[in-house]
């Protein structure tokens, strides 16, 4: 229509979204809060295991993980980095080095103190590194954190403790786990996980609200009083009546006493949103690439179908292995090694993840079972002449 229909406007759609918008879905919107979250449960549910790194780094791995549960506090960044175009997690070490300065690596071992994950909301990257000649050309050199200023009391408001006061400070680089997913140009700054879908999630606060809104608005249908013509009604007699219907929609009274009048109920119409519902779900399922049955949990009761399951799996394995392990878990075992937190793997080392496929306790037992069968079968081989395969590849 040459230009004449900004259909962003005439759909309400903002044109331009910030941080505070993805969070407050994220915070307040049930599917929303689905797609967030489920990537990188998904992903870090099944605890990757580094293998040939040698004894000393595997003792050295095993005492990190376990006390700063490692596993959940990946977890959290990875969620935390997708609300966002990304997140951080502040690796604190005993270096005795101030936050805005690199990490001290020329004395002896360092111990991780903390671990703490920080969202876009709450980072400001204050310089890159400008010179063409680093290896860390155009990335962030130094971050300034808006945290919760840890002297100050806490307010309690209803159900939520505020801080009464923020504190910022400053971090190098090489204290920070810098974590964004699905970059453009840089590797800097990612995509949110909301951001492609974020105007059907508008239409699909318009079809659960509107929805709600006119079952509110057309349930109760109304009455309609037709008093008859050859019915003579006094002032005190109208106002008599007009008292009881009134009570009787309030609900102060279940009967009403009417003589001469007849109440009849008042026909409306409430749409089904189903279909519109229906086909909002699955263009968010085909952005997201989540399952339909994955994103919703259930569907008519059912359980998410063995195809489903597998596609989902499928699509957490190239998360796994495409991003998970490049862009979090390889950097995070890099900066602690560098900053003496962990000793010098070897360079072979792998990281292995478990299958992203879960099968249920029912299933777990029919594939056991037919394990069974094909064992059975195999050992008999021997009674009905020449075996069709050998030993070694039975047992695999």
């Amino acid at each position: 229509f040459g230009g004449k229909r900004d259909l962003y406007e005439i759909f309400g759609y903002k044109s331009k979204l910030e941080y505070q918008d993805f969070l407050a879905r994220y915070v307040r919107q049930d599917i929303a809060k689905r797609i967030v979250k489920a990537p990188p449960a998904a992903t870090w549910i099944g605890k990757p295991k580094i293998t040939g790194a040698g004894a000393a780094f595997d003792a050295a791995w095993k005492k990190l993980v376990t006390k700063h549960s490692l596993w959940a506090k990946l977890e959290k960044a990875d969620r935390l980095a997708g609300i966002g175009q990304f997140g951080i997690l502040l690796i604190g070490y005993s270096d005795g080095g101030a936050l805005d300065q690199p990490v001290r690596s020329g004395g002896g071992e360092t111990e991780v103190l903390y671990l703490q994950t920080y969202t876009e909301g709450s980072v400001n990257i204050l310089k890159f590194i400008s010179d063409p000649n680093n290896p860390r050309f155009a990335l962030p050199e130094i971050y300034e954190i808006d945290a919760a200023d840890p002297d100050t009391a806490s307010i309690k408001t209803g159900t939520t403790t505020v801080r009464t006061k923020s504190k910022t400070f400053k971090v190098h680089h090489t204290r920070v786990l810098h974590i964004a997913e699905d970059t453009l140009e840089d590797g800097v700054l990612g995509t949110p996980r909301l951001s492609c879908v974020y105007n059907l999630l508008d239409d699909l606060l318009k079809i659960a609200g509107g929805s709600a809104e006119t079952y509110w608005l057309a349930g109760n249908r109304g009455m309609q009083a037709d008093i008859d013509k050859e019915m003579e009604l006094t002032p005190e007699d109208e106002k008599a009546l007009s008292d009881e219907i009134e009570e009787y929609q309030h609900e102060l009274r279940r009967f009403i006493r009417i003589r001469g009048v007849t109440l009849k109920p008042m026909g409306s119409d409430v749409a089904d949103p189903s279909g519109v519902f229906d086909v909002t779900v699955s263009l968010i399922s085909a952005a997201t690439g989540m399952p339909r049955r994955i994103l919703l949990g259930a569907e008519a009761g059912q359980l998410a179908s063995e195809q489903d399951r597998a596609n989902w799996a499928d699509r957490i394995s190239e998360r796994q292995i495409d991003f998970a392990e490049p862009e979090i878990l390889r950097p995070f075992i890099t900066m602690n090694v560098n900053a003496k937190a962990l000793p010098e793997p070897k360079e072979d080392y792998e990281v292995e993840w478990p299958s992203a496929f879960r099968m249920s306790p029912l299933e777990d037992a029919q594939m056991m079972a037919q394990q069974a069968r094909a064992a059975v079968n195999l050992s008999r081989q021997a009674q009905f002449g020449d075996p069709i395969t050998t030993l070694e590849e039975a047992r695999d």
